[in-house]
C-alpha cells in the first residue's frame, strides 16, 4: 500500500495527459469515422503500443539520455515535426480530393501502411514523451522502489490508454458519429488535416526557439 498514491498519481498524469487533445486524438477520431471499427481499434492498438515503449525507454532512462545529448533530442522532435506535417497534409489533400458521396462508397485512406502503423508512427513522433516521463518518475516514483511498481506503472498506461482512445474509437465509428462525418467529412478532413499541421509546427517552432536561446547565451 506504501506506493499506491504514487501509482494514483502517475495515473492521474495520465489520463488527463491523454485526454488533451493530440495527434494521437486525432488519428484515432478520424481512422475510425473513415474507415470502420476494426481500423480504429488497429490504430487504438498502435497507440498503445507506442506509448508503452515511451514509458519503458523512460523507466530505462532514455528521457535523460535525450535531454543530455540536447542535439539528438531535438533532431527527433524535428522529424515528429515533419512527420505530423505530412499527415496533415495527406488528410488535407483527402478533404479536397473526395465528396461526402465519395466517402461513403470509397473512405479515404491517406497511407499505404496498416491502421496499426498509423498509431504507432504517429505515437512514436513525439519523443517529449520520454522526457515527460523522466520527469513523472522522478517526481511520483521514489528510489529504489520494488520491481513490480514499474510493472504496475506499464499495466495503468496500456489500461488507461487503452479504454479512452477505445472509448473514441467506438464512438466515432458509431453510425450517428459517421452520418455526421459524412455531412461534414470535406470540412472536418480540412480540419483535422490542419491541427496535425498545426501540432507539427509548433513542434518544430519549440525547437527553432530553444537553437535561439542558445545561440544568443
Amino acid at each position: 500500500m506504501e506506493f499506491v498514491p504514487n501509482l494514483l498519481a502517475l495515473a492521474g498524469m495520465h489520463i488527463l495527459m491523454a485526454m488533451l487533445p493530440g495527434p494521437n486524438t486525432v488519428v484515432v477520431s478520424w481512422q475510425s469515422a473513415t474507415r470502420s471499427r476494426r481500423e480504429g481499434l488497429l490504430t487504438v492498438a498502435g497507440v498503445v503500443v507506442a506509448s508503452l515503449i515511451w514509458v519503458a525507454l523512460a523507466l530505462w532512462g532514455v528521457g535523460a539520455l535525450l535531454l543530455e545529448a540536447g542535439w539528438l533530442y531535438r533532431a527527433l522532435r524535428l522529424l515528429g515535426a515533419a512527420y505530423l506535417v505530412y499527415v496533415g497534409v495527406r488528410m488535407i489533400r483527402a478533404g479536397f480530393r473526395q465528396g461526402a458521396g465519395e466517402m461513403a462508397a470509397a473512405p479515404p485512406r491517406i497511407f499505404g501502411k496498416s491502421p496499426f502503423t498509423m498509431g504507432l508512427t504517429t505515437t512514436l513522433s513525439n519523443p517529449k514523451s520520454a522526457v515527460f516521463w523522466t520527469s513523472a518518475f522522478l517526481v511520483a516514483v521514489p528510489p529504489h522502489a520494488p520491481d513490480w511498481v514499474y510493472g504496475a506503472i506499464l499495466a495503468i498506461i496500456a489500461v488507461q490508454s487503452s479504454a479512452w482512445y477505445g472509448g473514441l474509437a467506438l464512438f466515432f465509428s458509431t453510425g450517428f458519429a459517421r452520418a455526421q462525418y459524412l455531412r461534414l467529412a470535406r470540412k472536418l478532413d480540412l480540419f483535422a488535416g490542419a491541427v496535425m499541421i498545426a501540432l507539427g509546427l509548433k513542434l518544430a517552432d519549440e525547437v527553432r526557439r530553444e537553437l535561439m536561446v542558445r545561440t544568443a547565451s
